[in-house]
């Protein structure tokens, strides 16, 4: 492959690059009426990476580069993870002083940078310095985000909890490197991918032990049970807008990493593995639901909010990518569905937080939220939209998004070993969302049936405005039409269900490991037409 095909593959990621250091040295060097053009180099610069990304269109078979492999789950996130992430900047726009606006933004690019790199690794090492990309950044941000101990304090907090999450994810890359004897995770043999990671042969243990670890260290980046207990405190630490944004960005790249992982394995992993993220995915919603209910600060419920939504994604990760027979065939691709959809509505209720003041403070509680609808009944409409989304009530996309991950539980072949298992995971997840409907109910009424106690002011200009409308059209419009996005996240397992299908059939020759059991299989499919709507 020729230098240009490279670069033209790599366009969206080369772009955030460039971007990122150009908006640095504009911040660094610049005058002061030269940064204030830095939100606006920032918010162009995603939106040209975005539309390299479409331009892109499907991938090529085969690797690109050492460590690189380009595949429709690569698209899919870029897609993704460009559009929230011209919210985010629009969200941001104002938040960092003149001065300090530079390097803030490019903490955004760069981020946004390591999850694109995170769905295109192809190698543990690459995958663990994309992960990186995306952590490194955001302890920065953190601590630029306000003039406030809280936020040093959620700085510090945040950045030695994310070291030890690197070195456990560190140590279980070298055990799985061990078991394989290679760091590569797919190779390519005259036009075959196979996979170079097992659990059958002399490495089981190794990797076995490997898998555990990898995925303690993403359970952090995603906020999981029992890596679960910064959030409270560095959602309430960080300003609004860098919360919103941390709420989506590591937990995005955490669940690609999940599913790059869990793809090498063939999706055939021990029961025991099985078992493992059954426990956490039942606990982590449990317990982000039931903490949620006891705080009276909208940042710390959206925290503990945001464990719980771990929960439920972990849920359609177990289904796995051919398990389930529910409405988008696989759990995978709802996980992918119900990302993109929590990102917006995540955001969206941040921005209406980073949109007001009261009493010279930023609006952090539900006494501060109180009576906003009487002075700004537009920024309440758009913010008890968001929030009936999270809640997964109708007519918004967060309902089809639980809507997808449930029912694929619930329609597990009964020839899955974990079937009645599954079953049960649901119930529990459905129990957890009506549980979750009191303290977003909460926030609402704050809203609209409250006195209003101090003068609300509108604060961070119309770009904020414009990313809270954006966060919340989108919700309305997935909920009538649903298709696009189910297609796309579809067609973004794919590859992870051609791979499986070869697995499957290179292992009907020979028995399976006792250890492992193989799940029903059914041929990729790129017919989408009878995806349920609702």
């Amino acid at each position: 492959m020729t230098i240009e095909h490279i670069a033209t593959a790599l366009a969206p990621e080369l772009i955030l690059l460039v971007g990122a250091c150009f908006v640095l040295m504009l911040g660094v060097t610049g005058s002061p009426p030269r940064g204030r053009w830095v939100s606006s180099a920032s918010f162009a610069t995603i939106v040209l990476a975005l539309i390299a990304a479409v331009r892109v269109g499907s991938p090529e078979a085969g690797e690109l580069l050492p460590g690189l492999w380009i595949t429709s789950l690569t698209i899919y996130t870029r897609w993704v993870a460009l559009s929230v992430g011209a919210l985010i900047v629009l969200v941001n726009w104002h938040q960092p002083v003149v001065s300090e606006r530079g390097e803030y933004m490019a903490m955004i690019l760069l981020s946004l940078l390591g999850v694109l790199l995170t769905a295109s690794a192809n190698d543990l090492v690459v995958l663990f310095l994309a992960i990186e990309l995306v952590s490194v950044p955001t302890y920065v941000l953190i601590a630029l985000s306000r003039d406030d101990t809280r936020s040093s304090e959620a700085a510090v907090k945040y950045f030695f909890l994310g070291a030890l999450s690197a070195a456990i994810l560190a140590y279980g890359m070298s055990f799985l490197y061990g078991a394989a004897g290679t760091t590569t995770i797919h190779t390519f043999t005259n036009g075959i991918v196979s996979s170079n990671f097992s659990f059958g042969g002399a490495g089981q243990a190794q990797a076995m032990i490997g898998t555990m670890l990898v995925f303690g260290g993403l359970a952090f980046k995603i906020a999981a049970v029992p890596f679960h207990v910064y959030a409270a405190d560095v959602y309430e630490g960080a300003a609004s807008p860098v919360t919103g944004m941390l709420g989506f960005v590591p937990k995005l790249a955490g669940f690609v990493a999940l599913c790059k992982l869990m793809s090498a394995f063939g999706w055939n992993i021990p029961p025991e593995l099985s078992w493992m993220i059954w426990i956490v995915a039942a606990v982590t919603m449990t317990v982000g639901n039931v903490l949620a209910l006891l705080q009276k600060n909208v940042k710390r419920m959206l925290a503990y909010s945001s464990i719980a939504h771990t929960g439920y994604m972990l849920v359609a990760l177990l289904v796995g990518p051919v398990a389930g027979e529910g409405p988008m065939r696989d759990g995978v691709a709802a996980m992918l569905f119900y990302m993109a959809v929590y990102g917006v509505m995540n955001l969206g209720v941040f921005a209406l937080l980073t949109a007001f003041r009261t009493g010279g403070r930023d609006v952090e509680t539900l006494d501060d939220l109180s009576g906003i609808a009487r002075r700004a009944p537009a920024g309440a409409l758009a913010l008890a939209i968001c929030v009936f989304s999270l809640m997964g009530f109708p007519p918004t996309a967060g309902f089809i998004g639980k809507l997808y991950i449930f029912s694929g539980a619930f329609s597990t072949s009964a020839a899955h070993p974990m079937h009645d298992a599954m079953i049960a995971l649901a119930i529990i997840g459905v129990i957890n969302s009506a549980i979750a409907a009191a303290y977003y109910l909460r926030i609402v009424a704050a809203v609209y049936m409250r006195t209003e106690k101090d003068e609300a002011i509108p604060t961070g200009g119309m770009p904020v405005r414009w990313g809270l409308a954006l966060c919340t059209i989108p919700l309305l419009v997935v909920f009538a039409w649903p298709a696009a996005l189910t297609r796309s996240a579809t067609d973004a397992v794919a590859v992870v269900q051609q791979s499986i299908f070869r697995n499957s059939e290179a292992v009907a020759t020979t028995d399976p490991p006792s250890s492992v059991h193989t799940p029903t299989l059914r041929a990729p499919t790129t017919d989408h037409d009878d995806a349920l709507e609702p």
